[in-house]
């Protein structure tokens, strides 16, 4: 019986030690907050965020003085980015940036916080035009985030990337006003067309053909002084 016992401890013992998440020993570290830091990244590099929260967290907390620090607050917000957690990581991003606007890691947070908001994005929304509109709130903060960053950091190294996700977000937005718009042309409200095209000439730049077309169709069946019982684009 205590073979058994000995035997099944000896077994849990070393499942334990197997199971155990350790990160590859760290060479030249000036400081332990290094070390922690960037056993934190190398978690977050394997997808193990789990492990990668910890570390990023013990580095805040247990070294909160040391210039570890920032990085690793930049880094818990990419681990809970990374989570699919995008709440958590847009407050982390958002309150970095204004403890820190100067900090070489601040234009990396710009750009997350409108990573964050984009991601959030919902899905299957065009099924009633008119109520859409509240649903993409969460697309005009991203687009709005994404300009900001791109006019703050010009020469950012990621700035590419803000440029092709400003264009995707931009490209909702276009395509739910061309639908509302189209959705008003349907019930002879010119009003509304008119008023759904004015809002796209004077906040983006439409870069399809396709949507060129369908512009110039909704704009050559309202023209300028189109009579209209209606005056105001309805609720």
């Amino acid at each position: 019986m205590k073979k058994n016992i000995f035997l099944l401890l000896a077994v849990t013992v070393a499942i334990s030690f197997f199971s155990c998440k350790t990160a590859p020993p760290v060479k030249g570290a000036e400081s332990d907050a290094e070390v922690v830091y960037r056993q934190g990244l190398y978690f977050l590099e394997k997808g193990d965020y789990n492990e990668a929260e910890k570390k990023f967290m013990k580095v805040i907390s247990d070294f909160s003085y040391s210039k570890y620090e920032p990085y690793a607050t930049v880094a818990l917000g990419d681990t809970f980015y990374k989570k699919e957690e995008y709440p958590s990581a847009l407050e982390i991003y958002t309150r970095f940036v204004k403890m820190r606007p100067g900090h070489e890691k601040a234009p990396w947070a710009e750009l997350q916080i409108a990573n964050s908001y984009f991601a959030q994005k919902p899905s299957g929304f065009f099924i009633l035009p008119h109520p859409s509109e509240k649903d993409l709130e969460v697309v005009e903060k991203a687009v709005e985030q994404y300009r900001h960053y791109l006019n703050k950091y010009p020469d950012d190294q990621h700035k590419n990337k803000g440029v092709e996700m400003l264009s995707q977000a931009e490209g909702i937005l276009i395509e739910r006003d061309i639908r509302i718009a189209e959705f008003y042309k349907k019930k002879k409200h010119c009003p509304g067309v008119r008023m759904r095209l004015k809002h796209i000439s004077d906040n983006f730049t439409v870069t399809t053909e396709k949507n060129r077309k369908r512009i110039a169709s909704l704009t050559a069946s309202c023209p300028v002084g189109t009579k209209d019982e209606k005056s105001d684009e309805p609720e």
